[in-house]
């Protein structure tokens, strides 16, 4: 998957503009991962970047257990992008397959959402439909 598509089908760039999704394309940095390397590591600190899956699979876990399995297009990292490189990460992110991913960093990103409220509530609105998908895993544990 190109750069421009990835970033077309995650939910979280959904109100980016073409001309701002090649500008965001244009300064961000591939990055290749193999089978069992880490993209993130759950209790970091140091948010700086978040990724968007180009080619292959990565998995979610926290403490250990797998959440989620995510292919091209999907978004991880963007929570601790947003807060600051003092907010500890959630959760590891693993490569599963050999992998490719972009990596947005914080100040590749926050001139955008400063630029356009669209963009801040889209990615508010993101943030409050993975807050509510954790609740109720967290509810379905109980």
């Amino acid at each position: 998957m190109d750069r421009l598509e990835a970033l077309r089908r995650s939910s979280l760039m959904r109100a980016f503009d073409e001309r701002q999704l090649q500008s965001l394309a244009s300064v961000a940095k591939d990055r290749t991962f193999e089978p069992g390397e880490y993209l993130l590591r759950e209790g970091t600190t140091a948010g700086l970047a978040m990724y968007v899956v180009l080619e292959g699979r990565v998995e979610v876990r926290s403490g250990g257990v797998g959440l989620a399995e995510l292919g091209p297009g999907a978004h991880v990292g963007e929570m601790a992008v947003l807060a600051g490189d003092e907010t500890p990460r959630s959760a590891d992110v693993v490569a599963i397959e050999p992998t490719k991913a972009m990596q947005i960093t914080r100040w590749d990103l926050l001139p955008f959402i400063e630029s356009n409220p669209k963009i801040a509530l889209a990615l508010i609105e993101e943030l409050a439909r993975r807050l509510q998908a954790a609740d109720e895993t967290i509810a379905g544990r109980d």
